[in-house]
């Protein structure tokens, strides 16, 4: 909250062209700065005795995540709505009072709700109402706000190609690429193309690890080891490895001439499988970039009971994951000779079996995935 207080500030004070410094700590896309920039010029009006470092502006930053979270659940009733009426109310419903949503948004004030939001938002537009410029567009801002959504595009990519053209799918490219750097332009005047190039690589470069606390394959072998070690190639390679073979395993059936065209359902499988091993897998990878999963797979599995289990626990793992980390900053980051709750030893000695629970969840997943594919070819 205090990094949001303080980007606010140099925002409604400095203006954009101004804000990211070498001597200033700004790690994050423009995207979610627009936002900061709003709500600081609106905070600044209503409240301008008072400092940025106050509650009143930590609720309201807050509160705008909390829309979006509506925002979202409102999307997911009217994607199930085409998929299975009956249940369209009911996961909307369990998305919005899912307590690790709750945890996010409303404890941490973290910002993942709105990146989210855009994403189910671009998906919506692509697959069910085939607006390939306006999904396209959505997707442009939900990367600028944060680039974990670009595990978004060659699942959007792939899409548009099935079920348009080359071109349909070579302009999306193109559109992607324009909106991306003329929405970031008031940040970088003077030179738009390098100065968004070389803040991408310096937030890409800043946290050059394994795992940031994240639950997933690297954790098992310990969190924030450097991913620059190697085994026969470095960790980060291996990473992008293992993400590109379960890209490959996730397209694959869908290239079969028998399928013409991309289903809503299928889709919101592929995006699923697409988000889950990019965490699973890829270095660099924080506790919270699981977070757009709880609202795709919700999609995937409302009409399933099975499913929803395995929803539900991967829900709890999840939040058993925020709430680890959100202590650590909170009580013993600071104070390393506090004696840490019970819960908080539990999550630290058991942390590598959430993070086996979570890689058996994405397999169960895969396989679900390919037992129609299997069943046509027998």
């Amino acid at each position: 909250m205090n990094t949001w207080e303080a980007w606010a500030y140099r925002l409604v004070n400095g203006g954009f062209p101004n804000f990211y410094s070498k001597e200033f700590y700004s790690e994050y896309f423009p995207g979610y700065l627009y936002f900061l920039w709003v709500l600081g010029n609106i905070y600044h009006i209503i409240f301008s005795k008072l400092s940025f470092s106050s509650f009143q502006f930590e609720v309201l930053i807050k509160s705008v995540t909390t829309v979006f979270d509506l925002g979202t659940s409102y999307l997911i009733y009217k994607i199930v709505l085409s998929i299975k009426p009956k249940f369209a109310p009911i996961a909307a419903l369990i998305y919005f009072v899912n307590p690790a949503v709750i945890f996010n948004s409303s404890v941490w004030g973290q910002i993942d709700g709105i990146y989210t939001f855009f994403i189910v938002l671009s998906s919506y537009f692509l697959i069910g109402k085939n607006k390939i410029f306006t999904s396209t567009l959505l997707s442009s801002i939900a990367f600028l706000i944060k680039p974990q959504a670009i595990f978004l595009l060659p699942i959007s990519f792939f899409t548009t190609l099935k079920n348009q053209r080359l071109i349909s799918t070579f302009s999306s490219v193109i559109i992607f690429t324009f909106l991306t750097f003329i929405l970031s332009f008031p940040f970088f005047p003077s030179n738009p193309v390098t100065g968004f190039i070389g803040m991408a690589q310096r937030s890409a470069d800043l946290y050059p690890y394994t795992s940031l606390f994240a639950f997933n394959f690297w954790s098992i072998f310990g969190w924030w080891r450097l991913d620059s070690q190697s085994f026969i190639f470095s960790f980060k390679t291996w990473g992008i490895i293992f993400y590109s073979l379960s890209l490959i395993a996730i397209i694959i059936p869908n290239l079969l001439k028998k399928v013409k065209r991309i289903k809503l359902a299928t889709f919101y499988s592929m995006l699923l499988l697409s988000f889950f091993s990019s965490f699973l897998f890829l270095t660099r990878m924080h506790e919270r970039y699981l977070f757009p999963v709880l609202a795709v797979f919700l999609i995937y599995a409302i009409s399933n009971k099975r499913a929803l289990i395995l929803y539900y626990l991967i829900s709890v793992v999840h939040l058993l994951n925020l709430w680890y980390v959100y202590y650590y900053y909170d009580f013993i980051y600071n104070n390393p000779s506090i004696a840490p709750n019970a819960l908080y030893n539990f999550i630290d000695s058991y942390h590598s079996l959430f993070s086996v629970f979570l890689i058996v969840s994405f397999f169960v997943i895969l396989v679900h995935y390919y037992s129609p594919y299997v069943k046509k070819t027998a």
